[in-house]
């Protein structure tokens, strides 16, 4: 029975699907062995994957096979330095396949990163510099810093809003829009007291964020004064290809603009910035934090494992992956390019202008677990997480996949990405097809790429997405789209078939505060003939939809979901004739948008009202979700803040940048009230005890005096008993306090408060760690 439940704090990793026991290993690959060894037996290791593959290659052990071929991994840390290679030399045989796999009852970690070492203080700064030359080992360009298993944030100004667009006439641009020849320009100016005296401009970024669901991430190539203002200069051709694709409507200069990775804007707990052109990257520590002690890592290979048959007809075949952590994969693309500024994990093209629509898609996100003319591919059991793009990637010509029992976490982009966005027309053996993704859980997803969804589909047919738990991510829970809005395609070579069912999705949409919201938790896009979504709960999701049917949505049924706290939107922009149809439905949101469905069966979505949800409603609810073979894998995921990743179940008065609380960034504006008092109530899912809450309240106005205390639940008391009574806070630094009393519990209340008369309620954190008793 799926549980409505947060997910919390886990002691460690352990096994998500049914047990067995362990079979044979064949060959031993350990970090501390050598490829000198034997490596057929657990005290005689290799060292490396390459030397396990080798071997089988070269005595042509998976020509004929009568037994799977075991290479076991032994735990700790498989430090990669280039991409591990299988082709279709590697496959498996007679029904049999070569599994790389965790040696039993441990953990190998396949590792793209390097860790950082030797972190000084800058004098009389906060933070901390280290020193990562390509000479050591380290990328010359990253995204991403951990430090103590978390991501850190990129240095990060404030929102700042445009005054103009501005065109260098001396600087040629790429070919404007026919329609609007006269929209072309070369960036953007601000007032110049929102942009200080920035150092080393060519690492910086701009973010900027529209319309619910236009990000874009620009490099700057220049800033300059300009009377008034400062201009600045964004790296061509995207800049252009993004002025063209409309008339401002997805990017005005006066939306909201950030300014991302400059030195000037390192001033808050938990950011950092990278300089390439001294090879340093700096830290500023969270309170109490020692960054050498916690452990930094940056990501340094990308592709962590490439599995690619050299063409349709020669496919790589017959070869899984077992109970293996895969970690720090890189992304080099945004080095130098712009990324964004499509939808989800779709990108444009290296050179967009080569698209007469003037759209320029042409590309996705990678994956750092790529499959390519693959068939008969298993990944059971795996963890992948902390990875600067997605996590597992099916290319062309990728079918018969199999990818169950897995945890994807804390990655740029979607856990499985599955299709290409410019493989519409290709034939049956280079479609990605006939794939089930199912009982894995994805969270944490897109905290450094906010277009990114939890699982994304893209021109696939016959894929079975069922029984996973999807929840807080930065854009879409589940997506599906199909590049040519108006064609259609059917038929074992074409696009559709998709199955999405007893999935549960909450949170998704999880950058909302920032102004993401144009979006729904499970989302379809274009004609997907055959599709089915039916038996899926979505509840707690920020997004303009629980369900959405958009454009041209052709041949698909939505029949027994429920949503909770969102709406059902069937849009009217369907192909006509209309043939989506939806029945069994229920809902507690009464603004729905129905025209773009036949409602057959039962009728239109039910709405319920005082959480009155009928016996098939309850049903849908607890059937949804992971199983109960996989119920345990809910708990492998590693958190920190129990505040971030629990279930938000009931508020009083906040505006809407609530969820800025517990998001692990400052300087962002944060949560406020216009009340003196104002809480938050977080489900966490499970007992825990040994709290440690801290607070930091917003640095607005140097007259705020908050207070602040936390409640827990008593069910043996049925009330709420003060944990922490109110404390005073008198300092815009972060705050710790630790319950003297150890009380269990597995609901807390947030309060603060402003002690001056018709003051209001300003916080930039709140955080809560504890132990699962």
């Amino acid at each position: 029975m799926a549980t409505v439940a947060g997910v919390v704090l886990a002691a460690g990793l352990v096994p998500a699907g049914p047990a067995q026991a362990a079979p044979p290993c064949t060959f031993y690959v350990s970090a501390s062995g050598s490829d000198g060894n034997a490596g057929t037996s657990p005290d005689r290791p290799w060292a490396t994957l390459e030397r396990a593959r080798d071997h089988i290659r070269q005595h042509g052990l998976n020509k004929n096979m009568r037994a799977d071929l075991r290479v076991c991994l032994r735990g700790g840390r498989h430090t990669r330095t280039a991409t591990f290679n299988l082709a279709e030399a590697d496959s498996g045989s007679n029904g049999f396949k070569v599994v790389y796999q965790a040696y039993p009852g441990e953990t190998p970690v396949i590792d793209g990163g390097k860790a950082v070492t030797g972190w000084n203080r800058v004098t009389d700064r906060p933070y901390f510099v280290a020193d990562v030359p390509e000479s050591a080992g380290y990328a010359d360009y990253f995204r991403q810093l951990y430090v103590g298993g978390r991501r850190a944030q990129l240095a990060m100004g404030k929102g700042i809003v445009g005054s103009g667009f501005f065109d260098e006439a001396s600087i040629p641009n790429p070919p404007a829009n026919p329609e609007r020849p006269t929209r072309s320009y070369d960036g953007v100016q601000f007032p110049a007291a929102g942009v200080p005296a920035y150092t080393n401009v060519r690492d910086i970024r701009l973010l900027h964020i529209a319309i619910g669901f236009k990000i874009d991430y620009f490099p700057v190539v220049d800033i300059s004064a300009s009377g008034p203002d400062k201009r600045v200069r964004l790296a061509q051709p995207h800049f252009q290809v993004r002025l063209n694709r409309d008339d401002g409507f997805s990017l005005d200069y006066d939306d909201t603009f950030y300014v991302l990775n400059a030195f000037e804007e390192l001033d808050s707990p938990g950011e950092w910035y990278l300089n390439r052109a001294t090879n340093k990257v700096y830290y500023y520590p969270r309170a109490g934090e020692d960054v050498n002690q916690a452990g930094a890592y940056v990501p340094v290979v990308e592709t962590l494992v490439n599995v690619a048959g050299s063409s349709p007809s020669a496919k790589a075949s017959a070869i899984a992956f077992d109970g293996i952590t895969f970690e720090h994969g890189n992304w080099l693309l945004p080095r130098d390019r712009f990324i964004g500024g499509s939808q989800a994990e779709a990108q444009y093209a290296d050179d967009p202008f080569k698209d007469p629509n003037y759209d320029g898609y042409g590309g996705e996100v990678p994956g750092q677990i790529k499959l390519t003319n693959t068939q008969g591919i298993t990944f059971t059991n795996n963890t992948v997480g902390k990875m600067g793009s997605g996590g597992l990637q099916l290319l062309t010509g990728a079918e018969d996949v199999t990818v169950t029992g897995n945890l994807f976490y804390n990655l740029t982009a979607a856990g499985v990405i599955a299709g290409r966005w410019m493989d519409v027309h290709v034939d049956g053996a280079r479609r990605t097809r006939n794939v089930t993704i199912s009982n894995n859980v994805v969270t944490d997803i897109g905290d450094d790429f906010f277009p990114a969804t939890g699982i994304s589909l893209m021109n696939t047919y016959n894929v079975a997405v069922t029984h996973n738990l999807v929840y807080d991510t930065a854009f879409m829970g589940f997506h599906q789209r199909k590049a040519e809005e108006y064609s259609l395609l059917d038929g074992v070579n074409g696009i559709g078939k998709t199955t999405f069912s007893h999935n549960e999705v909450y949170n998704a949409t999880s950058k909302v505060s920032w102004g993401v919201h144009d979006s729904g938790a499970v989302y379809s896009f274009g004609s997907w003939p055959g599709s089915v979504v039916s038996h899926n709960y979505v509840h707690h999701s920020t997004s303009t939809a629980n369900y959405y049917s958009d454009n041209q949505s052709h041949r698909t049924r939505w029949d027994y979901n429920v949503g909770q706290g969102g709406r059902f939107d069937f849009s009217p922009r369907y192909r006509r004739p209309l043939s989506v149809y939806a029945s069994h439905n229920y809902t507690d949101f009464a603004d729905n948008w129905l025209s773009g469905a036949i409602y057959d069966g039962d009728g239109r979505p039910h709405v319920v009202t005082g959480g009155a949800w009928p016996a098939e409603a309850r049903s849908i609810m607890n059937q949804a979700g992971l199983e109960p073979a996989y119920a345990a894998l809910r708990w492998k995921v590693p958190r920190e803040n129990l505040a971030d990743h629990s279930t938000m179940s009931q508020r009083s008065a906040w505006d809407s940048g609530l969820g800025k609380l517990w998001d692990g960034v400052t300087e962002t504006g944060e949560a406020g009230s216009n009340v003196n008092e104002s809480w938050v109530q977080f489900d966490l899912g499970a007992d825990y005890e040994r709290f440690a809450f801290t607070v930091q309240q917003d640095n607005c106005c140097t007259w705020m005096t908050t207070h602040w205390k936390v409640q827990r639940w008593s069910a043996s008391q049925n009330a709420w008993i003060d944990i922490m009574p109110y404390q005073a806070i008198n300092t815009v630094a972060p705050v710790v306090y630790r319950p003297p009393a150890d009380l269990a519990t597995t609901n807390i209340r947030f309060y603060a408060r402003n002690s001056n008369q018709n003051g209001s309620v300003g916080v930039q954190e709140f955080s809560a760690t504890g132990v699962r008793k």
